[in-house]
């Protein structure tokens, strides 16, 4: 997740001030975890654990805990806590509530999400058949999580953010392969793109990274743009977007180019997740696809800002005039129908790239 910290002033914001984020002894993450037990892993990966605990005040945590100490994983520790120090709290974001640094730990503490990740409840809870996710709670976690990225866009923060400020963000041309099924082309034709962006190591989940940071590691804000767009066409059709690009693939068109076909042929709801059995808005769910394309357009330059997104689905779902406030709720309940998805949907990079 990528942010402009030149971007944020309290001045223009109404959110809450940053909840300082609190500095935990070792000992105290260890009793919250028994010890940091097998039974108590909730996620696991190469580069380390995620551990559930519960503190002191009977709070339950997400502890993420490094496998070892070394420069990349201090370097991205650092950048963690700096960026959770500086963000405002948001019902859409997860913030960080704390951290534990010794000289053989890495330890960065956050609210546990108790309704578990959106992958879990569209591909791998054991009831998703019988209770699938209804439309109403996926047009909400659409909104909420569309709003959370608004918010970080416009002033910070979430485990993968790259701080942008002028010692490490640069202004110029990103340049990548264009894709061409003429494998018989004796020239290489290029996408080009102007932008403020960041060298990083690339980190993210497969199918969720934008082509142009793909190929030249420059990371800024319109990849996570495209991230959300993906994130639409799972919450949409109840699939992995991989699966999806598979089933597009099978018939030798790009995945745009498959729900194109689709959707002429009025068949768009083989995209549509099977169990909702049918009960969805057609016409909405047409919209929604169409936004997740627009977002996930290989040409960042077409891709809509956070905020421009939030308008659209407000104006779709609210019946608002989409040159309003975005800042309204959906209504009393919108934050406990969204705050379980909330970002970050991946796990932080010093812990390592999701499977």
């Amino acid at each position: 997740m990528v942010f402009n910290l030149r971007a944020f002033s309290f001045d223009e914001s109404d959110e809450e001030d940053p909840t300082p984020t609190k500095s935990f002894s070792l000992k105290e993450l260890r009793r919250a975890t028994d010890n940091f037990s097998s039974k108590n892993i909730v996620r696991s990966i190469w580069r380390g654990n995620v551990y559930k605990g519960c503190l002191a005040d009977g709070s339950l945590v997400a502890v993420h805990r490094a496998s070892s100490v070394d420069s990349f994983r201090k370097k991205s520790f650092e950048s963690e806590v700096q960026v959770g120090s500086t963000v405002s709290t948001h019902p859409n974001v997860l913030c960080l509530r704390g951290f534990c640094r010794t000289k053989k730990e890495l330890l960065l503490v956050y609210p546990f999400m108790i309704n578990n990740s959106l992958s879990y409840n569209l591909t791998k809870r054991p009831d998703r058949f019988a209770r699938p996710l209804d439309w109403t709670t996926r047009k909400r976690i659409a909104l909420g999580a569309a709003r959370g990225l608004a918010h970080l866009h416009n002033q910070g923060g979430s485990s993968f953010a790259v701080i942008m400020n002028e010692n490490n963000a640069e202004e110029g041309t990103i340049e990548w392969p264009m894709w061409s099924a003429d494998s018989g082309s004796d020239s290489q034709s290029y996408h080009r793109y102007e932008d403020v962006y960041v060298n990083t190591t690339l980190c993210g989940t497969r199918g969720f990274v934008a082509p142009e940071f793909f190929f030249t590691g420059k990371c800024t804000v319109k990849n996570d743009v495209f991230a959300y767009g993906i994130l639409l066409l799972e919450l949409m059709s109840g699939t992995g977007i991989l699966l999806l690009i598979a089933l597009a693939e099978n018939e030798d068109l790009s995945l745009e180019e498959w729900i194109g076909v689709l959707k002429n042929k009025n068949k768009l709801g083989r995209v549509i997740d099977p169990n909702l059995q049918g009960n969805y808005v057609e016409e909405e769910a047409e919209r929604l696809v169409g936004f997740a394309l627009l977002c996930s357009h290989v040409d960042p330059s077409i891709r809509p800002e956070m905020s421009e997104v939030v308008r659209m689905l407000e104006s779709q779902f609210l019946q608002r005039d989409p040159s309003t406030s975005t800042r309204s709720s959906w209504s009393q309940s919108e934050g406990d129908s969204t705050l379980y998805y909330s970002f970050p949907p991946s796990p932080s990079p010093f812990l390592g790239i999701a499977p």
